[in-house]
């Protein structure tokens, strides 16, 4: 809940740009995983999240166009970079992330982009 609330004061407020809140919900995530004290799917979900996130906030936050090839690559690489991350605290720390939390966020992420890509409005 403390997650929902510093993102709803640091976007809606005009702190920080629409384009930063995947990374923000990625790290409330990771927020949750760390005070919960989990072993489990947040950690997926919420290395998945950020990673993209933060891709794509910091492609945008220059003013780069958003219908660009490269931010797709980028933001690929950054669903990847988080996936690999996820898999690598299952295999040398043998967390219980499963495939799940993290096929979801990138599932998610493409729904959400597509939405985006179609104008449709939150």
């Amino acid at each position: 809940m403390a997650g929902a609330v510093l993102i709803a004061v640091l976007v809606e407020g005009g702190i920080l740009a629409f384009y930063w809140f995947p990374a923000l919900i990625g790290l409330t995530y990771l927020a949750g995983a760390a005070l919960s004290r989990s072993r489990g799917p947040l950690w997926g979900a919420g290395l998945v999240t950020t990673s993209v996130g933060l891709s794509i906030a910091l492609w945008l936050r220059d003013g780069r166009p958003i219908d660009s090839y490269q931010l797709l690559a980028l933001s690929t690489l950054g669903l990847g970079l988080g996936a690999v991350l996820a898999a690598l605290l299952v295999e040398l720390r043998g967390w219980s992330i499963t495939a799940m939390s993290i096929a979801m966020s990138v599932l998610l992420f493409g729904a959400f982009e597509l939405l985006d890509q179609q104008g449709v409005e939150p």
